[in-house]
């Protein structure tokens, strides 16, 4: 209930105003615009009539004007009835134009020019209404002489197309239309103020040269300087301020006894014209800065959006393969600015001239099918000298009558390695697979070998010449089965008995045999950690493991004469880099293994190859088992094993570490 009280008393409220404001305006008509018993050529009451009802609805707006129309009538006539009878016509008229603007759907802003059209026609249709039904009462009355009635009617309905127009034009775009900057009132009102300026001066000019109709081009630089800076809202606000202006100097100028019909006629028609033409000028300067506004809008958000763009480095070229565009993540990704960038090849910065010419004729490619080309991978060198690789998108744009070319880098380092890694692993576990398989058969039959040549040796004297064949033949089997246990250790087939060992005491009590084993001319450093470094492992293992590496550190370090050897042990936890690299480390505290010598390195081509079995570099007499059967009973203990190494540098060397997970596990 109170907020209905509340809506009641608000419409009451806006009646009151309209029929107000409908009052004033009317006085002003009557006062300032003036034809002898012909009514006003400027019938500002048709306009706020317009706007009230068509913003606050029928309810509102026709009661509020009708009862400004019975005012009015009844102060010009004092007569009741009259004063009903004429306001009939005007809520009638007013129905009508308001009707019409929601049946076409006109948007009250006039954003297009159909709407700027629709406006004018509907108010120009809908003004006879008042003026011919208005006629007629009078004439039945006898408040109008008979001769002037056909001379009325259009000159009535003259004024309540002009009053729609400006006054009704200005309320429909003002009105909920969304709020201005201080300066642009200020520039409004300023401009107003010159469309006075004008008038005044229009009329001077008009007196010194005695001219019949005033010259009102002087006008039209405020009025389209309003169009243009401010479209429907200038072209609405500054004409109604001069409208007025213009009535007020024609009611002093008529006093001066020159005559008023041809000029008001005159003024009504250079009013009209110029009103409905420039009203539809500004519909079309609004959608070019609407066109404008958007243009740049998706300009600045395309813009942002590729400046912005975290993980991928985005580029734009021309023809010759020239930077035009540079954002932050190329910025970031290749070490450029862009300013460092902008202007240059590709080839002055990240990679060499064959790389330049192919990717020149991409563009070439690209510009002649106006398609996309194929994804493509490069390898870049950044500015600190890193070798990345870049999974490339190349594309064509229009812009204008040009055509550009975007790029967009991802960087996939990381990936290719791992899937390096992975392809490592995947081919380690397939040869792991097919080596214990053979080793699997292949010890079998060195046991039936072996078996029958003892059998046949027990059974011949020591002095029978097949006896030391024998011999043979059973040392040679017993190092092939030494063989398949490797392959087996590889394979993680090799029967093992794990149990809690601390790699520390492991690696102290081979020490004596490492020195004797390694020679004079090998130095070995230990850096033991005091933490607990027991882990769950065969103990044969963990030397075989020890062995292994130091024998292959002890290799490496021949060509130089000598070197050192550093064994370390440490606690440590697989970080979340080093678990996505390798899914198969677990996510808990691990003991590790650090075996460093000075040799000379592993070259880059040999490095994928080292875990391999049979693979060797050290010509014959080498298995290529070392690390293959290494690197077996790490994976089937649950470890892993990374190496690092520096081939051809003065400081050249390889660091294995071997990480078991630590005993009691802790997460």
């Amino acid at each position: 209930m109170a907020r209905s009280d509340e809506r009641r008393w608000a419409a009451g409220l806006w009646v009151i105003l309209t029929a107000l404001a409908y009052w004033l305006t009317a006085w002003f008509s009557l006062r300032f615009a003036p034809l002898p018993e012909l009514g006003s050529l400027f019938w500002l009451p048709a306009g706020v009539a317009l706007g009230a009802t068509y913003w606050f609805g029928y309810r509102v707006g026709l009661v509020g004007s009708g009862l400004g129309a019975v005012t009015v009538a009844w102060f010009t006539w004092h007569n009741g009835l009259l004063a009903l009878l004429s306001t009939l016509p005007v809520m009638l008229q007013v129905a009508l134009g308001v009707a019409l603007l929601r049946l076409t759907a006109l948007d009250p802003r006039m954003h297009r020019p159909r709407d700027a059209v629709l406006f004018i026609a509907i108010v120009a249709g809908a003004a006879f209404v008042s003026p011919l039904l208005n006629s007629l009462i009078y004439g039945a009355f006898r408040i109008m002489p008979p001769d002037q009635l056909v001379q009325a009617i259009p000159y009535r309905w003259m004024g309540e197309w002009m009053g729609q127009l400006i006054l009704g034009g200005l309320l429909l775009v003002w009105w909920g239309n969304g709020r201005m900057r201080k300066r642009d009132y200020a520039m409004l009102t300023l401009l107003g103020g010159l469309g006075v300026a004008s008038v005044w001066l229009m009329f001077y000019l008009s007196q010194i040269r005695a001219l019949l109709a005033p010259p009102m081009v002087i006008l039209l630089p405020v009025l389209v300087t309003a169009t243009v800076w401010y479209q429907q809202r200038g072209v609405t606000a500054v004409f109604l301020i001069t409208s007025l202006a213009l009535t007020v100097e024609a009611k002093w100028w008529r006093h001066a006894q020159v005559p008023p019909t041809e000029a008001f006629i005159f003024g009504w028609f250079f009013v009209l014209v110029t009103f409905a033409t420039l009203l539809i000028v500004s519909t079309y300067v609004a959608q070019a800065r609407e066109y404008a506004r958007r243009l740049e809008q998706s300009y600045q958000q395309i813009y942002a959006i590729l400046e912005n763009a975290p993980t991928v480095a985005m580029q734009m070229y021309d023809e010759q393969g020239r930077i035009l565009f540079w954002n932050r993540a190329s910025e970031r990704f290749y070490g450029y600015t862009a300013e460092e960038a902008l202007g240059k090849t590709l080839n002055q910065l990240i990679w060499g001239d064959e790389e330049q010419q192919k990717f020149q004729e991409m563009l070439r490619e690209v510009a002649r099918t106006g398609q996309p080309a194929p994804l493509h991978e490069w390898e870049v060198r950044t500015r600190d000298g890193k070798q990345r690789v870049v999974l490339s998108s190349l594309f064509p744009v229009q812009i204008g009558s040009e055509t550009r070319y975007i790029c967009a880098d991802i960087d996939i380092t990381e990936r290719k390695q791992l899937e390096r890694r992975l392809f490592q692993i995947e081919k380690l576990e397939s040869i792991g697979r097919l080596a214990g398989g053979v080793a699997h058969d292949f010890n079998n039959l060195l046991t039936a070998i072996i078996g029958f040549a003892e059998l046949a040796q027990q059974r011949l004297p020591e002095d029978h010449p097949a006896h030391a064949d024998l011999e043979r033949i059973i040392r040679a089997g017993e190092k092939a089965a030494n063989l398949t246990r490797q392959l087996l250790g590889f394979a993680r087939k090799q029967i093992a008995q794990p149990r809690a060992v601390p790699v520390n005491a492991v690696v102290e009590e081979l020490l004596p045999l490492l020195q004797r084993t390694l020679g004079e001319n090998i130095r070995i450093e230990t850096r033991l950690t005091d933490a607990d470094t027991t882990v769950y492992v065969d103990p044969a293992q963990l030397e075989q493991i020890v062995m292994n590496l130091a024998l292959n550190a002890r290799d490496a370090m021949l060509p130089k004469g000598g070197g050192t050897l550093r064994i370390e042990t440490r606690r440590v936890v697989p970080t979340p880099e080093q678990i996505q690299e390798e899914p198969d480390i677990r996510p808990v505290e691990h003991v590790c293994l650090v075996v460093q010598d000075s040799g000379v390195g592993i070259p880059p081509e040999v490095l994928p190859h080292i875990f391999e079995p049979f693979y060797s570099t050290k010509g014959l007499g080498n298995t290529g088992m070392g690390l293959a059967t290494v690197y077996g009973i790490v994976k089937q203990n649950g470890g892993y094993i990374r190496v690092e190494t520096r081939y051809g540098t003065p400081d050249s060397g390889t660091t294995f570490q071997v990480c078991l997970p630590a005993f009691p596990p802790l997460s």
